[in-house]
């Protein structure tokens, strides 16, 4: 249907929202004004519709606060019978029923959005949930900062496990900061773990394009302009699921439909015509993200029978680039160093060595280190006989360790292409992602090195398990330190527990507290 006006005029708008019929359920509560007004699209998700709905129910918040909006797409698996169930049984619970299936949520994000009457808004995906006391959590920090748009920490569930997703989202408290301050802001631009100003979008006139791929991507966009500033917080928030047997809708949709889709949104930012620095900033996403990252470092490319493909909209999102004329070069705003030599061998047309190193990486070739210039680099050995090297950004490795009776000490040499000042460690509970124990006040840097200092009365508060020890750095990105060593290192805490630091099988420092 295209990428919409979002600064329509009245009538246009009066129209767009009246071109599907539709029925509603507790209108009446759309009059009341709430805290938060929360907006679940609802197609075909009757597996998990129940605890999407629940962990709306049961906010510590109070869901007396709360407008829980259902907009059903022509569901018919039973989802609609389950809405009607809540909506008997809470009277702020808004089921609304769409006549026709519009074949994408920016619709029924839309009209729930127009029909809202709160303070703030949230979006929750039918097949996700969210910790108990998220919006609870939200809402008190865009009162207490007075802010338009706040995000906290969201956990991927698979058939795995748990990971924290856009951790630069999530990796420290702020408070009414500029969007273009946090490195890699404008990737999972997703509905998850955030919560808005209801009438910053309905006084921007935001809506979501109907697209079914990247509609989110590009609303959060103009969300995150409009709002200027934001605010972050470390609490976890949202539970995204990516479980196997979840057949959501991105699933469904091709590589070829993505990339249209990506195109269009690359086109609306470029038309924007914003400052060059912040326009670099969103560009990174859609090119080094969209267009190489999720092109071509991905099983499904390595897979494909049509590669061709993906190179054509890879040429054709660079070639609309280039037609910009922008004062920067789109090489310039890529990270990732195996980013950067996917970029060059796809604009070289030397597929046959991309497709080589696109095998490597993601079905674990061979790997060589090397030192040059005193610069580490990965050499990837490809099946071809190619090697490429990948310069390293930071390389952390244990040089020397020590114990007393008050503290282990560790001296870490750091090489690399970029390096960064150290910022602490943090031990990540492996078997629970959420829980973290923050250092920061444990390093001491050098020139070239780092010497953490790991207290014991510092450790006592550790509870038992296995955890990464990993240095962090750049605000939110992370390092393993590999030893080469065998020895490990054990130290008595309080309650009976011990401490022991050792070399995991990845040759990487690991702690188990037992």
């Amino acid at each position: 249907m295209g990428i919409f006006n979002f600064f329509a005029k009245k009538e246009d708008e009066k129209a767009y929202y009246n071109k599907v019929d539709y029925s509603i359920l507790n209108e009446a509560a759309l009059r009341n004004v709430t805290k938060v007004s929360v907006v679940v699209p609802v197609y075909n998700a009757i597996a998990y519709l129940e605890k999407t709905v629940d962990s709306i129910v049961k906010q510590t918040i109070g869901f007396e606060n709360i407008t829980c909006i259902l907009v059903d797409d022509g569901s018919n698996d039973g989802s609609r019978e389950v809405l009607k169930s809540y909506s008997e049984t809470y009277k702020n619970v808004v089921s609304i029923f769409l006549e026709t299936n519009t074949g994408t949520p920016a619709f029924p994000r839309n009209l729930g959005t127009h029909l809202a009457n709160s303070k703030y808004i949230m979006y929750v995906d039918a097949d996700d949930w969210l910790a108990l006391d998220g919006i609870q959590v939200l809402y008190d920090l865009l009162e207490k900062t007075n802010g338009k748009y706040a995000v906290g920490k969201s956990i991927q569930v698979d058939s795995k496990g748990q990971n924290v997703i856009g951790r630069y989202e999530s990796s420290k408290v702020r408070h009414n900061v500029s969007p273009f301050s946090i490195k890699h802001l404008f990737y999972h631009l997703g509905p998850r773990a955030r919560m808005m100003s209801l009438d910053l979008i309905k006084h921007h006139k935001i809506r979501y394009p109907e697209m079914k791929f990247a509609e989110d991507k590009q609303f959060f966009i103009d969300v995150i302009l409009a709002a200027g500033e934001i605010s972050t917080t470390t609490e976890t928030i949202y539970y995204l699921n990516r479980i196997d047997d979840n057949n959501s809708l991105t699933k469904q949709t091709n590589i070829g439909e993505k990339m249209d889709s990506n195109i269009k949104v690359l086109k609306y930012v470029l038309n924007k015509n914003l400052e060059p620095e912040k326009e670099k900033n969103i560009v990174n996403r859609l090119i080094e993200f969209d267009c190489i990252t999720r092109l071509f470092d991905r099983k499904h490319f390595v897979k494909s029978k049509d590669k061709q493909l993906y190179y054509d909209k890879f040429h054709e999102a660079i070639g609309i680039f280039k037609k910009a004329k922008r004062p920067y070069e789109i090489r310039e705003t890529i990270i990732k160093p195996i980013n950067t030599i996917y970029f060059d061998l796809a604009m070289a047309k030397d597929y046959g060595t991309l497709e080589a190193l696109a095998k490597w990486s993601k079905k674990g070739g061979e790997t060589k280190q090397i030192l040059e210039n005193g610069l580490p680099y990965n050499v990837a050995v490809l099946e071809n006989g190619k090697e490429v090297k990948i310069p390293v950004r930071l390389k952390a490795e244990l040089e020397t360790e020590m114990q007393d009776l008050e503290k282990i000490q560790l001296k870490i040499k750091l090489t690399g292409h970029s390096l960064s000042p150290i910022e602490g460690v943090a031990l990540i509970n492996r078997a629970n992602v959420e829980n973290v124990y923050q250092l920061p006040n444990a390093i001491k840097q050098q020139e070239d090195a780092v010497v953490v200092s790991l207290k014991m009365e510092e450790l006592n508060v550790l509870p038992k398990g296995s955890y990464e020890f990993t240095l962090m750095y750049e605000d939110y990105e992370k390092k393993r330190v590999k030893k080469r060593t065998e020895t490990t290192l054990t130290a008595k805490l309080d309650n009976g527990k011990k401490f022991n630091l050792y070399k995991t099988v990845n040759n990487n420092i690991g702690v188990k507290v037992k």
